[in-house]
């Protein structure tokens, strides 16, 4: 029996293979918090109300700061503001926002009225907006009229044009409105109103995968996932870790999780200072981290690879104290190399739009864990299985099922894609591959379709890559199949190298073996490029590279 609202009810009536007893045991547990999102930020409001919440580093416009006091009344402004408008409860508002506090105030206010985030990188274009609008149903579009070189404000006419549903458009600009469109400031005068706070249990976020393999699918998040994560990875790191009081920066686009989740909710969880940059320089990153006194980074290992190449590395005063890496395969030795440069702790992490940070390496361990992708935070488990769905021994590769109160509790009106990506006992296939040792610290492999398979043998990528990325004229490296009709696959290496260096395959496999690595798993090719194809948040996209390389001819592409 239930001891609350049943979870389809909170969940819209959304397909879930969570059950309400086992929603109750996350709850009875503690694991589930019993709070929304929105009364975080009202809680730190009113213990510490003049401490600096939000310091805004805008492309071209002087820097702005706000304290938690001034936050918590912007976000009760643009909870009353959406709600004039005609948002309530279960209603989609879709934000496609640079980095601007706007964009945070936005995020608070959308949860007060128990309405539901859906994030919209502003760097799509117009098809994979669309899609995300249609999937989330969304009634209201929050836009710059423009941003770089999209004009935001055509491209939401045309979204209008074919998505009834949309009702609203908010421009953050300089505009003329159309029919059905509303400048932010227009609203400024909007009376201030109370809403009944949302269900704890209740579906408020949309995280939308990447969809690099076909339309991307709408994570069904709530108050109680979203909070979990949060808290267990700071009980993981532990207290202080972060920095007294934690400065982020917060470079990662809020569109995606990473941004939203661990730059903009986990900063205010731990009562500390979000410092919001709307795009991403390595030299102008650095400067900022230097003037606002940044402890503490979350991002791709691309932005730490960026900042190794600044003059910040070997800097005394470099203020950053724990860097957590996520997102992509981090190169082995890329910690301990960085946190040598920067005087910092860094901790390699794995996570999901699915299910959050669940596991990374913390200071409460010895450093080797900082070799892996780290530990799973309590209240988790992970499980390594092989093609027949069996627990395989410690140090074996295999698939990497998940299990966690952080997870996610079904695809928005995809049952198919649910039950497609759960096994019996809420196991999330990840669709990683992974390795669990003796001491439970995991390992990522890579993607299951980034394996390489070469006449009938797998090449550990991931190994290949970080020997790769030591090499002294390598400043980026992937490593990705290419057809071959013998053999199945073979490898290719893919690089990015310093200025006036011309490493050949040959050079570079003698490299490789003089590093350890099994001829067996040496590139049989090599192409080079000014820079690796990255998403917006900083992954590298393998897809596109397995499509170039398989044409390609050896040397630079």
């Amino acid at each position: 029996m239930s001891m609350g609202t049943p979870l389809a009810e909170l969940l819209g009536g959304q397909h879930t293979p969570l059950t309400d007893a086992e929603a109750d045991a996350f709850r009875a547990s503690g694991m589930w918090q019993n709070r929304t999102v929105r009364s975080v930020l009202a809680d730190v409001a009113a213990e510490h109300p003049e401490r600096t919440a939000l310091v805004g580093h805008r492309t071209g416009k002087p820097v702005v700061r706000q304290t938690y006091r001034e936050f918590d009344a912007a976000a009760r402004h643009a909870a009353s503001a959406l709600a004039s408008l005609g948002v309530g409860r279960g209603d989609a508002v879709a934000l496609m926002l640079p980095n601007w506090i706007e964009y945070a105030a936005l995020l608070f206010g959308i949860n007060e009225l128990g309405a539901i985030y859906a994030g919209i990188p502003v760097a799509y274009g117009e098809r994979q907006a669309a899609a995300i609008l249609r999937r989330s149903k969304a009634k209201v579009l929050v836009i710059p009229s423009s941003w770089r070189s999209t004009d935001h404000l055509a491209l939401s006419r045309n979204l209008r044009a074919e998505l009834p549903h949309l009702e609203t458009v908010i421009v953050l600009g300089d505009a003329e409105p159309h029919a059905g469109e509303v400048s932010w400031d227009s609203l400024a005068g909007v009376p201030v109103r109370e809403f009944e706070p949302p269900h704890p249990g209740s579906l408020c976020y949309l995280g939308f995968t990447s969809g690099t393999t076909g339309e991307p699918k709408g994570a069904m998040h709530t108050h109680d996932t979203l909070l979990y994560d949060a808290k267990a990875l700071a009980d993981h790191l532990g207290p202080g870790t972060c920095g007294d009081p934690m400065v982020q920066l917060v470079a990662s686009p809020i569109g995606h999780h990473t941004g939203w989740v661990w730059g903009v909710l986990f900063t205010v969880y731990l009562a500390g200072t979000g410092v919001y940059v709307d795009r991403w320089e390595p030299r102008w990153g650095v400067e900022v981290i230097r003037e606002e006194g940044i402890t503490t980074f979350f991002g791709a290992p691309t932005f730490l690879q960026d900042m190794m190449r600044t003059d910040l590395v070997g800097d005394p005063a470099c203020p950053l104290e724990c860097l957590v890496i996520a997102g992509s395969s981090v190169p082995r030795t890329l910690p301990a190399k960085a946190g040598e440069a920067f005087g910092a702790y860094i901790a390699p992490a794995w996570g999901m739009t699915e299910c959050g940070i669940t596991s990374s390496a913390t200071p409460a361990e010895p450093d080797a864990i900082q070799l892996t992708d780290g530990s799973v935070v309590a209240g988790s488990a992970a499980r390594i299985v092989d093609d027949h769905g069996r627990d395989v021994p410690p140090g074996v590769t295999g698939e990497l099922l998940m299990k966690s109160p952080g997870m996610v509790l079904g695809y928005y009106d995809r049952p198919d894609a649910t039950d497609e990506a759960f096994l019996p006992g809420m196991w999330f296939r990840t669709g990683d591959t992974a390795s669990l040792d003796e001491h439970g610290w995991l390992s990522l492999r890579g993607r299951s379709k980034d394996i390489i398979i070469r006449g009938g043998e797998n090449i550990p990528v991931t190994d290949v890559e970080t020997i790769l990325f030591d090499h002294p004229d390598v400043l980026n490296a992937a490593v990705v199949a290419y057809p071959d009709e013998r053999l199945g696959e073979r490898a290719c290496a893919v690089l990015v190298v310093r200025e006036g260096a011309k490493p050949d395959l040959a050079g570079l496999c003698e490299y490789l073996l003089a590093h350890g690595l099994s001829k067996h798993y040496l590139p049989e090719k090599l192409v080079l490029l000014d820079e690796l194809p990255v998403t917006q948040s900083g992954k590298i996209q393998k897809f596109k590279l397995r499509e170039l390389v398989a044409s390609a001819p050896e040397g630079p592409a």
